[in-house]
């Protein structure tokens, strides 16, 4: 049996570098995000289970995108008898470097069923052009 694992080509104008910060002891991890590139914006989507829009921020500075915050665990109630605890509070942060010039006062962010989408409008001048051909 063949297994074949396709990985996305990003594009090297879309990302210069991804930067992530994990810790040996678990306490901080960085989210699973894709990045879709349209015509007219960067769609960035991130993974981010049990965390709620209080406990998430989203930046955009010198062209890096990051997302960072807490997931806090679900408190049991009164007079549980905890038989496992392994939904520890855990920092989470990821930046990425976006490449685009991007219309900062028009993204967008939202978080939805555990997953977080920012959409990054690209300025004009970063938009394709189509340059007409002239025939002599």
């Amino acid at each position: 049996m063949l297994v074949r694992f396709q990985y996305p080509r990003i594009p090297n104008h879309v990302l210069e570098s991804l930067f992530t910060t994990d810790t040996i002891m678990g306490t901080t991890k960085s989210p699973a995000m894709d990045i879709a590139e349209y015509e007219n914006e960067l769609v960035v989507t991130a993974e981010l289970p049990g965390v709620k829009k209080d406990q998430v921020k989203v930046t955009f500075e010198n062209g890096i995108l990051t997302v960072d915050g807490q997931r806090k665990p679900n408190e049991p109630r009164k007079n549980a008898q905890v038989l496992l605890n392994e939904m520890q509070i855990r920092d989470f942060s990821r930046s990425i470097r976006i490449n685009v010039e991007v219309d900062v006062n028009n993204i967008a962010a939202e978080l939805e069923d555990g997953i977080l989408s920012v959409r990054l409008p690209k300025k004009e001048a970063a938009k394709p052009k189509q340059i007409e051909v002239k025939v002599k």
